[in-house]
């Protein structure tokens, strides 16, 4: 009996929610706990109830999260797809439908962080084992597909893409503090 091609399309995007929703909730307990630190808490339920703020602070992070692993899901795909038209020689696209029963395995972890999901770092540890296992399959995959020469430039192309995108937003993020930082501490 064959199966519907298309069956495992919704896989990502189940995978992206369960993972944001989880760690939407965990971040939610941290600032929660923080805010009521710091005294700003009790001045939010002057505004809303406890049950309000926390839905208000745990809707804005899964907005925050589902945004992330989105845009690092849309990236992910344009660095693979380049990264096969440079490295991988083929007519029909069977790479891709060769790397597609991995969303399943990031579909596990996403369920497994729901069993975490009051605990950021948990959830977090559920997030990297979920990619080193899906970076094995991937791996695997690949290596049916090209050479060994053409598998290990795929992974070379891949890290190389991701360590420039990471090392920009590295830079971005330490300009921006670096200017909050002055214009605190020097106001004008």
């Amino acid at each position: 009996m064959r199966t519907n091609v298309y069956l495992l399309s919704y896989a990502p995007l189940i995978s992206i929610l369960l993972f944001s929703t989880s760690l939407a909730i965990a971040t939610t307990e941290l600032a929660l706990h923080w805010l009521d630190q710091v005294g700003v808490y009790d001045e939010l339920l002057q505004l809303l109830t406890a049950r309000d703020t926390k839905l208000v602070v745990w809707l804005g992070f899964l907005i925050v999260y589902f945004m992330i692993f989105s845009s690092l899901k849309l990236l992910s795909d344009t660095i693979n797809q380049l990264g096969f038209a440079f490295f991988i020689k083929e007519q029909e696209g069977r790479t891709l439908s060769l790397l597609r029963p991995g969303s399943i395995l990031l579909l596990v972890g996403g369920c497994v962080s729901f069993a975490f999901m009051t605990s950021f770092l948990h959830v977090g540890l559920v997030l990297v084992v979920s990619f080193l296992i899906y970076f094995i399959f991937y791996t695997v995959q690949i290596s049916k597909m090209t050479s060994a020469a053409g598998a290990i430039g795929l992974i070379i192309f891949s890290f190389l893409a991701w360590g420039v995108l990471l090392a920009g937003l590295s830079w971005v993020g330490l300009t921006l503090f670096n200017s909050f930082g002055e214009a605190i501490l020097f106001p004008s």
